[in-house]
C-alpha cells in the first residue's frame, strides 16, 4: 500500500503542482480544500487525489483529514498581498498561531514526517555580486518593507518552533524555499509577468535581479525534501538567476513585441502606494502593490546547491518550455499540437 500524505494548498499555485508531484512519484494524496470548483483542484482530483471539503483552521477537520497519513504537506501558508504595514499586526496575531496549530494536529494524529514550503523572502540579502543561500538570516532592518516579507518570516519562525527543540509539539518538518515560480497552475493572469509582457500590458517595468523555477522542478523538489530532507533545514528550490529585464526581453520575442521601457524604481514605488491606498478605498488590489514592489527591490540571485546536493534537486537552466506552459494555461498563447 502506498504512503498516505495529507496536503494542504491543492488548489493553490504552489499546492496544485506539489500535489501532481506526490501523484507522480507513488504516493496516495488526500487534500483538504476549501476552494470548491478550481481547475486546479480539479486537475489534482481528476490526477487520483482524494479531496475532502473543509477549514484547515478547524481543528476537527484537519484531524480528521489527517488520521490515517503517515505524511504532512503544508502548501497553504496565508499569503499577503497588500504591502501596507497598517494591516502587519493583524496578520501576525491571526496567521501564526493558526500554522502553528496544524502542525501540533499533525503530530497529535501520528504524523511522521513532514514539509512547509515556506519562501524565498526568509533568506537574507547577499552581498552584491554573491548568491544569496541557506546560511543567510532574515535581516528585518534591510528586509522589512510591506508586510510579505516581515509575515514570512514570522511563519517560518513559528513552524520551527512548534517543530524543533527539546520537547516539539509538531512532527519533524523540512522547509522548502521556492523561488519565483514559472509555469502553469498560477491562479491570476494579471500577477503573471510571462502573461502580461507577452501581451505587451506592461508599457514600463523597473529591473531587478531575479531567479525563476520551472514549477514542475519546485514540485519535485517537495517530493526530495520529504524523502530525503533534513529536518530543521531549509532548502532553496530555484532555477535559473536572471534580470527581470532579460525574462521580459525572452517573453516579449516571444511574442514578436519590443520590451518595455525601463524606469526608475522611485517611480514603482510611488505606483505601488498609490495602488495600495486605492485598494484600501475600493477594496480591490491590482497587480501592482507595495508586496509586488519589494519583490523587485529585494530581488537577488539564489543558489539552489544545498537542495542539490543534499536532496538530487536538478532543476532546468531553461525557462521556455515552462514560459510557453504558462501563456498557454491562461489561455494567452495557443496549445501547442
Amino acid at each position: 500500500m502506498a504512503d498516505r500524505v495529507l496536503l494542504l494548498g491543492a488548489a493553490g499555485t504552489v499546492g496544485s503542482r506539489v500535489a501532481l508531484a506526490f501523484l507522480e512519484a507513488g504516493y496516495e494524496l488526500v487534500c483538504l480544500a476549501r476552494s470548491k470548483g478550481h481547475r486546479n483542484l480539479k486537475q489534482v482530483e481528476n490526477a487520483g487525489a482524494e479531496i475532502r471539503f473543509g477549514d484547515m483552521n478547524n481543528d476537527a477537520a484537519l484531524s480528521d483529514a489527517l488520521q490515517g497519513c503517515r505524511y504532512f504537506v503544508h502548501s497553504a501558508a496565508p499569503f499577503p498581498w497588500s504591502g501596507l504595514h497598517l494591516r502587519l499586526d493583524g496578520y501576525l496575531k491571526q496567521w501564526v498561531p493558526q500554522v502553528k496549530r496544524h502542525f501540533e494536529l499533525a503530530k497529535e494524529a501520528g504524523i511522521e514526517r513532514a514539509v512547509f514550503t515556506s519562501s524565498l523572502s526568509t533568506i537574507g540579502l547577499a552581498k552584491h555580486g554573491e548568491l544569496a543561500d541557506e546560511s543567510l538570516p532574515y535581516d528585518p532592518k534591510r528586509q522589512g518593507g510591506g508586510n510579505y516579507y516581515p509575515v514570512k518570516y514570522a511563519l517560518e519562525q513559528g513552524v520551527l518552533e512548534a517543530t524543533t527543540g527539546d520537547n516539539p509539539k509538531g512532527p519533524p518538518t523540512v522547509l522548502v524555499n521556492p523561488t519565483g515560480l514559472v509555469g502553469e497552475g498560477s491562479r491570476n493572469a494579471e500577477l503573471s509577468g510571462a502573461c502580461v509582457f507577452f501581451q505587451g500590458l506592461a508599457p514600463m517595468m523597473v529591473d531587478a535581479r531575479l531567479n525563476f523555477v520551472d514549477c514542475r522542478d519546485m514540485a519535485r523538489g517537495h517530493v526530495l525534501a520529504l524523502e530525503k530532507g533534513t529536518p530543521g533545514e531549509r532548502y532553496i528550490l530555484g532555477g535559473v538567476n536572471v534580470s527581470l529585464k532579460e525574462f521580459a526581453e525572452l517573453v516579449t520575442k516571444m511574442a514578436g513585441i519590443e520590451r518595455p521601457l525601463i524606469v526608475p524604481r522611485l517611480l514603482a514605488k510611488f505606483g505601488a502606494y498609490a495602488s495600495e491606498w486605492l485598494g484600501l478605498l475600493t477594496g480591490k488590489l491590482g497587480a501592482l502593490t507595495l508586496t509586488s514592489y519589494y519583490h523587485l527591490e529585494y530581488g537577488q540571485h539564489y543558489s539552489s546547491s544545498k537542495a542539490e546536493r543534499e536532496l538530487g534537486y536538478e532543476p532546468t537552466t531553461d525557462l521556455l518550455a515552462a514560459i510557453k506552459r504558462e501563456l498557454e494555461w491562461h489561455g494567452v498563447m495557443e496549445r501547442e499540437a
